[in-house]
């Protein structure tokens, strides 16, 4: 196994890892590990105790998009998406749990100020006791409260999609039911609209002061709720 690093790599919440062949983790100073590839990555002693991943889409080994689904699926930690100016990545690897998608040619200060702004929002995610009292859809008020108590006024499309999502089985619902749901039987080709309708009620819930939006695309299948979810 080879790894090529400014510093040894460590693990830690402070510290990063870059995944990729590129050269911009040396604007992250020493804190930041490069691993040349995903093999690299995975094979370390401890590839999933970094506090912060910026994850090259273009890989050997395991693809990118996958390496990035995994570490979300590992760790709570940030992570920004390198793509190679290629549009077609960009939906799959927020989808896929990016926090952020930029191009791997970015300049340094970009990449910087990228990383302190995904830092900062995970600073205000809420202490897991308080997640755990989860989230309330009020019908009657049109509201859905948060974990923290706060409360987020929905529009009337926002009500059709989080009473699709709160009466689903594992709080996923698939696209045509979500479509048909907003726009009646029969409607098609309505991808777009939707895409855009579920972005407004996450762009809702995070305008209304929420560091994590539960409401997640789910590839080839629809849209789910990830997180406690109780109606009333």
């Amino acid at each position: 196994m080879s790894i090529t690093t400014r510093a040894a790599p460590r693990s830690g919440p402070d510290a990063m890892a870059w995944i990729g062949n590129g050269a911009g983790h040396l604007a992250l100073g020493s804190e930041c590990a490069l691993f040349e590839d995903s093999d690299d990555f995975l094979l370390s002693p401890d590839p999933f105790g970094f506090g912060f991943y910026l994850v090259e889409l273009a890989q050997r080994g395991v693809q990118g998009i996958d390496l990035v689904r995994l570490i979300r699926k590992r760790c709570p930690a940030g992570v920004i998406a390198l793509s190679d100016g290629s549009e077609d990545a960009f939906v799959p690897a927020l989808e896929a749990g990016a926090d952020m998608v930029l191009d791997r040619a970015a300049p340094a200060p970009h990449l910087a100020a990228a990383v302190a702004a995904v830092r900062r929002r995970l600073q205000r995610q809420p202490a897991p006791a308080q997640a755990l009292q989860g989230w309330r859809l009020l019908d009657a008020e049109a509201v859905l409260q948060a974990p923290d108590g706060t409360r987020i006024p929905l529009s009337e499309s926002d009500m059709v999609i989080m009473g699709c999502l709160a009466t689903a089985k594992d709080r996923r619902t698939d696209r045509r039911t979500l479509v048909e749901s907003l726009w009646g039987p029969g409607a098609s080709a309505m991808d777009n609209a939707l895409h855009a309708t579920v972005y407004r009620l996450r762009k809702r819930i995070e305008q209304a002061g929420q560091p994590v939006v539960p409401v997640h695309a789910v590839a080839r299948i629809g849209y789910e709720f990830r997180a406690p979810l109780s109606r009333g």
